[in-house]
């Protein structure tokens, strides 16, 4: 192997994740393919994240720690984009566990195919690694028109669920750092814009941590906010509105509404019952339109249960 010109890149930002990382890291080890990098970055971690990143970065030298600015995950994912040296990257959060096979499949699809990126299944995990309920996001993955599909909904779901190719991450801008809320969806749709998803068949190849403290759960504007700042940069993009036209305000109000239920979902996953009815019976008044759209209603029912 050619260690300057590896064929993936993958970036782990990591902020006091101690808990988690290590396990991150050793799924990352257990790859079929072995012309990897790993850039781990330390965005400003108080805990032993950092020693746990150096510890592996001892043992092997495919793992690099890489001091970040701590200004945000955004901004830690574009500096591993900024030293990535790999013909493909791969954005995995630092509680999250790729698949054994999860490279080389990612590789073979993204090596054969004229799509910019590459989408893989995605099975939750609890905190402790029990697999959970789910359905499989890749059934809401078109052949055709996949942005605007994704502008509706984010079928993507995680970044590790998401292998790209470096030039396409790298032309669509990176992450807008300023985002604090929805900044993956968004960069996603960028990447959307320059090519097409392919997406990989067989078992899932990320392992989602679904953890009540974590981004699924905190990392959303409050349940009635008018502004929704990750829509409004789609929104505010020429590119967008030269490809949609009238169109994309209609697909964006979709998108608002989906995530006002996720977070409907959220609230009742994990343990505020109370709130999530509250939200919910608001929520048909605020967005009167969720009740003529039958899919959505059942996505939403589905999604309640995830148990193990």
């Amino acid at each position: 192997m050619d260690n300057s010109k590896p064929e993936f890149s993958i970036i782990i930002p990591a902020r006091n994740m101690e808990r988690y990382v290590e396990e991150t890291l050793q799924s990352v080890c257990r790859q079929t393919m072995t012309e990897f990098e790993v850039l781990c970055i330390d965005d400003g971690s108080t805990d032993d994240t950092r020693e746990i990143l150096e510890r592996f970065a001892m043992r092997d030298v495919r793992f690099t720690p890489v001091t970040g600015r701590a200004k945000g995950v955004g901004a830690a994912r574009n500096l591993g984009l900024s030293l990535a040296l790999g013909k493909f990257v791969l954005f995995l959060d630092a509680d999250d566990l790729l698949h054994p096979e999860a490279l080389q499949r990612y590789s073979d699809v993204l090596a054969t195919s004229d799509a910019v990126a590459a989408i893989a299944g995605v099975q939750r995990i609890n905190t402790v690694g029990q697999e959970m309920n789910g359905a499989d996001n890749r059934l809401l993955v078109p052949s055709k028109d996949q942005l605007a599909v994704l502008l509706r909904k984010n079928y993507v779901v995680n970044g590790g669920a998401l292998a790209m190719k470096t030039d396409a991450a790298r032309q669509s801008g990176g992450y807008e750092e300023d985002l604090v809320y929805g900044e993956d969806w968004e960069f996603w749709c960028r990447v959307a814009l320059i090519g097409g998803f392919a997406v990989v068949e067989g078992p899932p190849l990320l392992y989602y941590r679904q953890v009540a403290s974590g981004a699924n759960f905190r990392a959303r504007d409050p349940a009635f906010a008018r502004r929704v700042p990750c829509i409004e940069k789609v929104s505010a993009n020429p590119a967008m509105r030269q490809a949609f036209g009238s169109r994309l305000r209609f697909l964006l109000r979709a998108r608002k509404i989906d995530i006002f239920w996720s977070g409907v979902r959220n609230q009742y996953q994990y343990g505020r019952k109370p709130l999530a009815l509250l939200e919910g019976v608001c929520g048909m008044f605020m967005y009167p339109d969720s009740l003529f759209r039958p899919k959505l209603i059942y996505r939403f029912m589905r999604s309640l249960d995830r148990r193990v």
